[in-house]
């Protein structure tokens, strides 16, 4: 895996974060608009809180829409948890560090998201947490 140094910005973020949902950050990327955490595994609940709450309160403080990732070693469950929830349930391939996720036609669209955005930030969350180098959509 590769090593990630964060801006005076992204560690303020992080820092609210942990600071309000009292769980630790495994990886995080932060866009201006949008801020994209991964937590450990069976920690998402608690960084969400009851009825959203907790979530909420990090939206408000870091005035960004949040995402909030549960991890795990398995890639294939952790990429399940990374791509939209309505489409759940992708197949994957594996050759070395490169992944294909597989999905149907008509769902390609919201893994890839407008302009490429959401496949470019799973990318980028893929490399930190399991040293992916290459992500493709078929």
């Amino acid at each position: 895996m590769s090593t990630v140094t964060y801006s005076a910005d992204n560690l303020r973020s992080i820092n609210t974060f942990e600071s309000i949902t009292g769980v630790d950050v495994k990886a995080a990327i932060i866009h201006d608009d949008e801020a994209y955490f991964v937590v450990p595994e069976d920690k998402a609940g608690m960084a969400i809180g009851k009825g959203g709450q907790t979530v909420s309160k990090v939206k408000r403080k870091l005035d960004r829409d949040i995402k909030i990732y549960e991890y795990s070693d398995n890639l294939g469950k952790f990429i399940n948890s990374v791509v939209p929830t309505e489409i759940r349930g992708v197949d994957l391939e594996k050759e070395g560090e490169k992944v294909k996720i597989h999905v149907s036609e008509r769902n390609k669209g919201q893994v890839v998201g407008r302009d490429g955005e959401r496949i470019d930030t799973i990318r980028e969350i893929l490399s930190r947490t399991h040293g992916v180098d290459s992500v493709e959509v078929d």
